[in-house]
């Protein structure tokens, strides 16, 4: 009987806050506990009931409001999705000169300021546009505090549309995601959002076992004072195989192709130029590149009648790039390892991970690295240490040191080290 009279008096309430809807969502929750009071004072219901109505009717409100489904709330708000993130960051930096000159210490106090929009169009299309804080550089949205509380810049960061046709087939075109598979930062920095238009396909093979298919178009510039403008396509076909339950392998073949780019004046490229250049500053090689990245993980690989519970995963990543053109100077690799968790994404998980590089002068474009490793230079290698951890909710720490040094050129080593608080909402 008592079910039965909380469901006949959930069914009341919803049928009065459908006959309100125009009245928005603060009136929505008003009405709700208003009238759910006056069905405790009449002794309709006790204290306890009308918290379990209370609770019962907010989870619905919430579930119909994820599926878009809320006749409360206007239909262009569910389909619009906003997320951002804000970081905080102290860094600390030291770079040998090269000359007998001694290296100063460089203490930097940063932040980073994202937001981004995600809205339906339809069953099949998306749209998505974000800003964030930065400059010109498209491998940092970092904004150093300095100048005397100058006011930063806030810059368009991405702005694409998704069109999804079919399960697992996925179309995209403007400012968009890199869509390639990328375990480390060797060859792309994270913060770059190609310019162009990619076809991401997936297949399922068996349940253990899927292949997938990630290629794009990507225009590098324009100018009418140039008859080829440079770009680049890139391919890059991988599979993802479940061994045993707790281990499995992804792996990825990677080409990148590229027109207009040799001979072309590099004069829009962010620091350090260190690609090969000739006295006008024109490429001098062809940047046509073949590579592969893997990773092999280990869920909970040390897990024993519950001991080392928190370790919950290892992995084991590399990359290689390896460029024809040159006969010098034309490889590159990292190795790395991981351990903790796969991602942190909870309170109280965690993440540590270390990896070797050494990526040669001419191997790949010195546009595309890691910006934190030397300064997303080529003719580099050296050390990365990084450690993450869910420190709360939507907070995360992490803590990064690279040790890193040219190849050539009198090898001239840098520290750095970062601090970073991170704000996700």
């Amino acid at each position: 009987m008592k079910k039965n009279r909380l469901a006949y008096v959930l069914i009341v309430i919803i049928s009065v806050c459908l006959a309100h809807f125009s009245a928005g969502i603060l009136a929505y929750a008003s009405e709700i506990d208003i009238l759910v009071s006056r069905l405790v004072e009449k002794g309709v219901l006790t204290a306890g009931e009308a918290q379990q109505v209370l609770n019962e009717t907010k989870q619905e409100a919430k579930l119909q409001l994820a599926k878009g489904e809320s006749e409360s709330v206007p239909k262009w708000v569910q389909n619009i999705k906003v997320k951002g993130d804000l970081r905080t960051r102290y860094q600390w930096q030291k770079q040998e000169t090269g000359t007998s000159a001694k290296a100063n210490d460089r203490n930097r106090f940063r932040i980073r300021a994202r937001i981004g929009m995600d809205a339906k169009v339809n069953d099949k299309v998306n749209v998505a546009s974000g800003l964030a804080t930065g400059g010109t550089d498209p491998r940092s949205t970092n904004q150093t505090l300095d100048n005397f509380f100058e006011t930063p810049d806030i810059r368009l960061e991405y702005a694409y549309v998704l069109y999804v046709p079919f399960n697992q087939t996925v179309f995209s075109a403007g400012k968009i995601q890199n869509p390639l598979w990328r375990p480390s930062g060797l060859l792309w920095d994270s913060d770059i959002f190609p310019n162009g238009i990619s076809m991401d396909l997936a297949w399922d093979i068996r349940p253990e076992f899927s292949t997938f298919l990630n290629t794009g178009f990507f225009v590098l510039d324009e100018s009418s004072g140039y008859n080829a403008d440079p770009v680049m396509w890139a391919v890059q076909p991988g599979f993802r195989w479940g061994l045993t339950e707790k281990l499995d392998i992804k792996g990825a073949f990677n080409y990148y192709g590229f027109n207009g780019l040799k001979g072309k004046a590099g004069e829009n490229r962010s620091n350090p130029a260190t690609n090969t250049t000739d006295t006008g500053g024109r490429y001098v090689y062809k940047y046509d590149s073949i590579g592969a990245s893997a990773e092999l993980g280990f869920k909970k690989p040390f897990d024993y009648n519950g001991f080392f519970e928190n370790l919950a995963y290892m992995g084991i990543f590399g990359d290689f790039i390896y460029n024809s053109d040159p006969s010098n100077d034309r490889h590159g690799w990292l190795i790395g390892a991981k351990i903790g968790h796969a991602g942190v994404k909870e309170p109280g998980q965690w993440q540590g991970v270390y990896n070797f590089r050494k990526l040669q002068k001419d191997a790949w474009l010195d546009i595309f690295p890691d910006s934190d490793f030397y300064g997303g230079a080529t003719d580099v290698k050296g050390h990365e240490i990084k450690f993450h951890y869910g420190l709360m909710k939507n907070v995360n720490f992490t803590a990064g040191y690279f040790h890193s040094e040219r190849l050539s050129g009198g090898k001239r080593k840098e520290n750095l080290f970062q601090a970073d608080l991170v704000f996700k909402f």
